[in-house]
C-alpha cells in the first residue's frame, strides 16, 4: 500500500494538522514531526517527548469504506506497532492495554489517539518512545523507551520505514485481517484476567477482564453477568 509522508521539524500537533487539512490530503497521508509542542494523549492529556529522540506521527484515513470501521483502528494500529516492536525486541514482553496503549514489561512505550469526523475522515495519532533516556515529571503510567529496554540506540529513520509499512498494511482493514488482529490482541492483552474498575451506563463497577468481542469491546465479568465496554477509562485494581 502506498502512503505519503509530510515531515515537520516542529509542529503543534500532527493530529491537528491532518484534521485541519484533511480535505486537500490523500488517504494514507502520514504527518510526522521531530517534535510536537502540543502532542495529544487520550482524555485531553499531553503526550510529552524529547526532540529527535522519539517518533510522533499521525495517519489520515479518508477512504469511505475504511472509515466505516471506526474504533477498530485502535486494534489495527496497536497491533501493527506491537509487531514491529516485537521484531526489534524479540525477548521482551510486549502487551497492549485496551484500547491502544503498548507496554513493554509493564511500562508504557506507545500511546495512540483516534480523532475524526465520521464518515468523512479519521486520524490515528501515534507516539512511540524510541531513544529517550530519561523521563522527567509525573506520569499516570511509568514510561519507557526502546533504548531503555535494550540499551541500544535505534536508527529512527530505519525503524520508521518498517513501522509505516507495517501500519499501512495493518490499517488497510478486511474482515480476515480483523480476525487475525483480534487473535493477536488476545495473546497480548495486558488486562486479561485482571480486576479493573470502570464506568458503565453511568454506574461504577469492578470486574475481571475476560477478553474482547468481535467489535473490540472489552468484556468484563462482574459476577452476575459479562458487560461489553466500548469506551471509557479502565483502572487496574490488581
Amino acid at each position: 500500500m502506498k502512503y505519503r509522508e509530510i515531515h515537520f521539524e516542529e509542529i503543534g500537533s500532527t493530529n491537528d494538522y491532518l484534521r485541519d487539512n484533511y480535505s486537500s490530503l490523500d488517504n494514507f497521508t502520514i504527518a510526522s514531526a521531530d517534535y510536537q509542542s502540543h502532542g495529544k494523549g487520550r482524555n485531553s492529556r499531553v503526550w510529552k517527548g524529547n526532540p529527535k529522540e522519539n517518533l510522533a506521527f499521525s495517519i489520515l484515513i479518508k477512504n469511505k469504506d475504511l472509515v466505516t470501521y471506526g474504533g477498530l483502528f485502535s486494534l489495527s494500529s496497536s497491533v501493527g506497532v506491537s509487531k514491529i516492536i516485537e521484531k526489534y525486541l524479540p525477548n521482551k514482553k510486549i502487551e497492549i492495554k485496551w484500547p491502544n496503549d503498548v507496554y513493554i514489561n509493564d511500562k508504557k512505550v506507545c500511546g495512540i489517539l483516534l480523532e475524526g469526523n465520521l464518515p468523512n475522515y479519521l486520524v490515528i495519532g501515534i507516539g512511540i518512545n524510541i531513544n529517550q533516556k530519561d523521563f522527567i515529571g509525573e506520569y499516570r503510567k511509568t514510561p519507557t523507551s526502546l533504548f531503555l529496554e535494550s540499551r541500544v540506540e535505534f536508527d529512527i529513520d530505519e525503524f520508521k520505514k518498517e513501522l509505516f509499512d507495517e501500519l499501512i498494511n495493518s490499517v488497510s482493514l478486511t474482515e480476515t485481517k480483523i480476525k487475525n488482529q483480534l487473535d493477536y490482541f488476545e495473546s497480548h492483552n495486558y488486562l486479561k484476567n485482571k480486576i479493573v474498575d470502570f464506568l458503565y451506563d453511568k454506574n461504577r463497577y469492578q470486574g475481571k477482564v475476560v477478553g474482547v468481542d468481535n467489535s473490540f469491546n472489552l468484556l468484563i465479568d462482574i459476577g452476575e453477568k459479562v458487560l461489553s465496554v466500548s469506551s471509557g477509562e479502565i483502572e487496574l485494581i490488581h
